[in-house]
């Protein structure tokens, strides 16, 4: 009696099991940068920006 399913297909089958393999290189180099220099611009904002009672953030931190 002959098999059901061809050698070939079954090995496939059986490779599906584990998933797909998805290759994914790192981040660009252009967005780790854009990335840093928008959150330092964010904390300067915050410390040299914000006014409380009339003094910076960073002043206030200071004094």
């Amino acid at each position: 009696m002959s098999q059901l399913f061809r050698k070939e297909a079954m090995e496939r089958r059986s490779r599906a099991l584990f998933g797909e393999v998805v290759l994914r290189g790192p981040l660009p180099a252009w967005a780790v940068i854009g990335l840093l220099l928008a959150s330092c611009g964010l904390i300067a904002a915050i410390l040299f920006g914000i006014r409380v009672d009339g003094e910076t953030v960073w002043t206030w931190l200071n004094g």
